[in-house]
């Protein structure tokens, strides 16, 4: 309480401030408005620090994991057949909306490709193969072996 008083004590109009803080203190008297309101005003500002510290951190995990999750559908992509990746292209092409399709397709005729549309192309695949692993189309098998995580994934009827 003595630590408080000695910095609200700047909250006052006081001319004797040592006597002021005696009496303050012996008397057991309220502390000033302004320095309750300021301090509340200091309580809710490191709340929302805290809370937005907390918003960064579970915002750069879910980016981590996202990271981690395009790097295993592009690992199962790759060791999917030709025919397989053929199959998913043409997938990911069908399920597109029609304003892509029609962005796709003026890509095709100029020969350049958006980063946009790279990314819309890239999501649709990931789902595809997330739908193909989830019904048995692509076997997923996942094990850790001393430590080593090895990632091996088994199209339809090649185990």
């Amino acid at each position: 309480m003595i630590e408080k008083w000695i910095e609200a004590i700047n909250y006052t109009n006081a001319e004797d401030k040592a006597a002021y803080l005696v009496k303050a203190i012996r008397e057991n008297w309220q502390f000033p408005e302004e320095y309750l309101r300021e301090r509340k005003e200091e309580e809710r500002k490191e709340e929302r620090e805290k809370t937005e510290r907390i918003r960064i951190k579970l915002q750069e995990e879910e980016n981590k994991k996202r990271q981690e999750e395009i790097k295993r559908v592009v690992q199962i992509y790759n060791s999917l057949t030709p025919s397989q990746q053929e199959e998913i292209r043409i997938e990911t092409e069908n399920r597109l909306p029609d304003f892509w399709k029609e962005k796709l397709n003026k890509v095709r005729v100029k020969g350049t490709t958006s980063k946009l549309l790279e990314v819309v192309l890239e999501e649709k695949r990931r789902e595809i193969i997330k739908e193909w692993i989830d019904s048995g189309r692509i076997k997923y098998i996942n094990s850790n072996v001393s430590s080593n995580k090895k990632d091996i994934f088994y199209p339809e009827g090649k185990e």
